[in-house]
């Protein structure tokens, strides 16, 4: 009877360590799955920028400065108090939307790279690889500190994101 009880015991705590191990694992995975949702939740919104608005915008800005730049050039044009609101928000509407295509390029290179990323990183979980390309051993340790490295770059891009849309939501105003 005391050696059925030990056996047991010893069964119970086997299948008592691979659970943990195995939710310790599938945690990792639900995080990464979770971040892999953002970066999903981010293409979205940057597929849904009004890129030929802000296209059309930034091409009348361009020109509205130049006529200003030629008004300004002719000695028979007077420019009041009343014109520099006008002309103020002109050039910051332009300084909001200037940089918006490299930002929205700088968005899907980020998207991709973390899709990237993640997803290597699920497989390693997935693989129990013990080595990665470079080879470096994979432990507990590689895993948390790459995870955090892939969490922290989801974080980013989405500031990113806001950072961008309230610049084109300012600029299209």
């Amino acid at each position: 009877f005391l050696m059925k009880t030990r056996l047991l015991t010893i069964i119970a705590v086997a299948i008592s360590f691979f659970f943990l191990t195995a939710c310790n694992e599938n945690r990792d995975v639900v995080e990464i799955n979770r971040a892999l949702d953002r970066v999903a939740l981010v293409q979205t919104a940057v597929s849904a920028f009004p890129l030929d608005s802000i296209g059309i915008v930034r091409t009348r800005l361009t020109e509205a400065k130049d006529d200003i730049k030629w008004l300004a050039l002719d000695s028979n044009v007077v420019f009041v108090k009343s014109d520099a609101k006008a002309v103020g928000d002109l050039a910051l509407a332009s300084r909001y939307l200037k940089d918006t295509p490299g930002r929205i390029s700088g968005l899907v290179n980020e998207i991709g790279r973390c899709k990237t990323q993640l997803t290597g990183l699920k497989e390693v979980i997935e693989l129990s690889a013990t080595l990665d390309a470079k080879g470096d051993t994979i432990d507990d340790v590689y895993l948390k500190k790459n995870l955090d490295i892939e969490i922290e770059a989801v974080n980013n891009l989405e500031s990113a994101l806001l950072e961008t849309s309230r610049l084109i939501r300012l600029g299209l105003e």
